[in-house]
């Protein structure tokens, strides 16, 4: 390779790492100026993207690596212990990097898919039922990111479930530090420094790390360090703390699935800013064990964990024919139009949403009450698996438009005036000239009011379990948006109102299983009930919340000693809420004169 062209691949990769570090990404490893090691034979390889595969399949995606042998001992043996667990699908391959894919492609002649590529392999070859697991070490952007591409081909496969992260529940930090801890034992003589080495993010999933080393410290190994090479702790912090202690000699292994270009080159390298570099200028004896933990068969084994729960993903719902979706034509010209996000819990989308509507229809009679849906995604899985059409947004507009509609008023469900609602604000300023008149109501906490009966009604539905021994946690989504604080209000307004027994938090964002847990340690509680602050009980409710998952607020409650009793009702169930919610549309049809 020319020089020149060397160093301007050299500096746009420099410049999309800085980037992918603000991004949350969990272990970019861009082909820098691998040609100066030996990667290995890339004919080993299998980049996994044959054909004819059936109708089950497991897509494993990885950031990706172009040193050869790393490929196929961690990302390549990961996949394996997929085929031998999963005999029934077919695994397959698909790399989030362009730049590796690219590099490998023009370098070795091996092709492997994008995302993107890979989801429409599958499409092609007639795929029904597909999981999708990734090797990502945190559940940062970059995991966000393979979420929200996934989710456009929710219609294309009759199911689709995507497995969680490395990291994501306390038994998997555990998991990994055991599988980090007997990799090394070895070396762990009382004067020998083991120093894993991880990428790190500006992100808030940059506190992986710091976690890790509580669970290393807190599990009395003393001599294991973490830190990261593009934020904290960092290389000075690392070796501040090692300078502390009395060690003779540091071992120095990456915290990435894969051992690329950061393991080579910012832990293992000889240039003067490398990790191996700076501990041997100290004056340490120093050993470079350049691993991936994709390497270890327990870490291999924790992601087909994770790919099995995908895989079990399946409630029961209830039976759909029971739900009117709300889509009739030749309504007249006043429509009250009722948008939801959605539920695919058959059931609760009857008991709340369909509640909501019911009452509607009974506060409007000059009104037809029909249903949208934000979620595209609910949308086609119900039509996919109950054979039952909910219009979106903007094809319940476009019905509107189609029925000769004149009045419309729309009425949200949602709980809060966050993006969502801004959004369906955005999309319904786009037909302000479609009709006569046209008005929006409120979302269900609006005014201190509005909290005011919420709250009553949460209350009112759970009285019977107040005896004084009895913590009731309701648990919301959460959002990292400044429409977050109506969870701390909501808190405030219970416990201004001396129901000292209630709690609020959120799967989400703050407040946090762990700062709930907390405040219920804190009390005398014998017994924890818990109900979802949700207007449906879907997933959240369902999974997250009563689940026997590990990582479930039911799960973790039962590990702190309580009696645990899960309320799965949505708050849309609660006639107090949908009365609210007919107030707001009423103030929203007064608005049309």
């Amino acid at each position: 390779m020319k020089m020149k062209k060397l160093l301007a691949l050299v500096m746009a990769i420099t410049m999309l790492a800085t980037l992918l570090a603000g991004c949350g990404k969990s272990q970019p490893d861009e082909p820098e100026d691998d040609e100066n090691y030996e990667t290995g034979d890339a004919s080993l390889d299998n980049p996994r993207n044959q054909d004819e595969i059936g109708e089950n399949e497991l897509l494993v995606v990885s950031f990706g690596t172009s040193f050869n042998d790393s490929r196929r001992l961690t990302v390549g043996a990961i996949e394996e212990a997929m085929e031998k667990a999963f005999p029934d699908y077919s695994v397959r391959r698909g790399f989030t990097s362009q730049i590796i894919i690219d590099h490998v492609k023009e370098r070795d002649g091996e092709v492997i898919d994008n995302v993107g590529e890979a989801l429409d392999r599958a499409v092609d070859n007639g795929v029904k039922n597909l999981v999708i697991q990734p090797t990502h070490l945190m559940d940062g952007l970059e995991y966000n990111d393979l979420v929200n591409e996934v989710a456009q081909y929710a219609d294309a496969f009759e199911s689709i479930s995507i497995g969680k992260p490395l990291l994501t529940s306390d038994e998997d930090f555990q998991t990994v530090a055991k599988a980090m801890v007997d990799a090394t034992a070895s070396y762990d003589d009382g004067k020998t420094a083991i120093c894993f080495m991880g990428h790190g993010t500006e992100a808030e999933s940059n506190a992986v790390y710091a976690k890790m080393q509580q669970v290393l410290t807190d599990g009395g190994y003393a001599n294991y360090y973490v830190g990261t090479v593009e934020a904290a702790p960092s290389l000075d912090d690392v070796l501040a703390l090692v300078q502390a202690g009395t060690y003779e000699r540091v071992v120095l292994q990456p915290m990435m699935i894969v051992a690329g270009d950061h393991a080579n080159n910012d832990m293992a390298g000889d240039e003067e800013d490398s990790w191996k570099t700076a501990f041997e200028a100290a004056g340490y004896q120093v050993e470079c064990v350049v691993r991936g933990l994709g390497e270890f068969e327990a870490i291999q084994n924790l992601l087909v964990e994770h790919a099995q729960a995908a895989m079990d993903e399946d409630y029961t719902t209830g039976d759909a024919s029971l739900d009117n979706p709300r889509n009739q034509d030749d309504i007249g010209e006043s429509e009250l139009l009722v948008v939801s996000f959605g539920t695919s819990f058959n059931d609760s989308r009857r008991l709340t949403v369909g509640a909501i509507e019911e009452a509607m229809e009974k506060a409007f009679p000059d009104y037809s009450v029909r249903r949208g849906f934000t979620s595209q995604i609910i949308i086609d899985h119900v039509k996919e698996r109950d054979g039952e059409v909910i219009d979106n947004v903007g094809e319940a507009l476009d019905r509107a438009v189609d029925n000769g509609v004149k009045n419309l008023v729309i009425q949200p469900t949602h709980l809060m005036d966050g993006l969502e609602y801004n959004d369906l604000v955005n999309e319904v300023a786009q037909y302000a000239d479609a009709f006569e008149s046209i008005s929006i109501g409120k979302p269900l906490l609006t005014s201190d009011e509005d909290f005011q009966t919420v709250a009553k009604a949460m209350v009112d539905a759970t009285a019977s379990y107040d005896d004084g021994k009895t913590a009731i946690c309701f648990m919301g989504h959460g959002t990292e948006a400044e429409s977050n604080a109506v969870y701390a209000k909501m808190q405030q307004v219970l416990t201004d109102g001396g129901y000292a027994n209630y709690y609020v938090g959120t799967v989400e964002a703050a407040p946090s299983l762990d700062d709930v847990l907390a405040l219920v340690q804190a009390g005398t509680y014998e017994r924890v009930v818990l109900q979802p602050m949700m207007i449906v009980a879907g997933d959240h409710a369902n999974n997250d919340m009563a689940g026997d998952e590990e990582d479930s607020w039911k799960t973790a409650f039962e590990a702190a000693g309580y009696q645990v009793e899960c309320v799965v009702r949505g708050l849309g169930e609660f006639e107090a809420i949908q009365n609210l919610l007919v107030e707001h549309a009423q103030a929203a049809a007064g608005e049309l004169g």
